[in-house]
């Protein structure tokens, strides 16, 4: 049966309650078993407005009988079930459940990607990820959760972007700069592209594996791009 893994979030309400709640419906779930739950974990909010309360955060480990969109739609269920309304991104949120990993399956839908493109980076989810699948391969990086983890403990501190030539690479590092003194540069090969904590792709860019957490993003807009830039270093930064 497929290894599945999810993240699980909660800063609205009662935050323990919300969690538990929603692990005992994943319990519940025909075709959902060995079902594995990590600690719980105070983060704060990355992104966003200002002045939201801190998150809960944990991360579940099961196998099962269904597909990749049958689980996420049962995600899907659990959150409204809880209340759950997608309004703003990166906001507050009574529930949040995502997929991160369905085996060793790649998957782009209109509604489901998998693994999940912002996972490798973000701190608060690898954190609980590790505590139950610290032994799982991400299929793209090639590498299990516990040594993506090491590599942003570990490796050189710096976000490496790797874009088309045509890519104005110095404006987007001066407008992520506006945000985060974080060291940023272009990579030139792919022994720096391994090295670094982040690395950023420009999604038009020559197809290249990553070997560490890696943020994709699109080309059309520099603002947003420099957006998804600063919010990666804020995710993948120690609390």
């Amino acid at each position: 049966m497929p290894d599945s893994l999810i993240a699980l979030g909660a800063n609205l309400g009662d935050r323990r309650q919300t969690l538990d709640s929603a692990i005992d419906m994943l319990r519940s779930i025909d075709g959902v078993s060995d079902l594995v739950v990590s600690r719980y974990h105070g983060t704060a909010p990355i992104g966003g407005p200002d002045g939201q309360p801190e998150f809960l955060n944990a991360a579940a480990r099961f196998s099962t009988t269904l597909s990749a969109e049958q689980v996420h739609a049962r995600l899907i269920a659990i959150e409204e079930e809880h209340g759950r309304v997608r309004v703003e991104r990166w906001g507050a949120r009574r529930l949040d459940l995502d997929l991160l990993l369905f085996d060793q399956r790649q998957i782009m839908t209109e509604t489901l990607e998998a693994p999940h493109p912002r996972m490798t980076f973000r701190r608060f989810v690898l954190e609980p990820a590790v505590e139950v699948a610290a032994d799982m391969t991400h299929p793209i990086c090639q590498r299990t959760l516990g040594e993506l983890l090491t590599q942003l403990d570990e490796g050189e501190p710096v976000v490496r972007i790797v874009a088309p030539e045509d890519a104005d690479v110095d404006q987007l590092i001066a407008s992520v700069r506006q945000t985060s003194d974080f060291p940023l540069e272009c990579a030139k090969n792919q022994a720096a592209i391994a090295a670094a904590q982040l690395i950023v792709f420009w999604r038009s860019s020559p197809l290249q594996i990553p070997h560490g957490p890696y943020l994709p993003i699109p080309t059309a807009d520099a603002s947003a791009a420099a957006t998804e830039i600063s919010a990666a270093i804020a995710a993948m930064s120690p609390t």
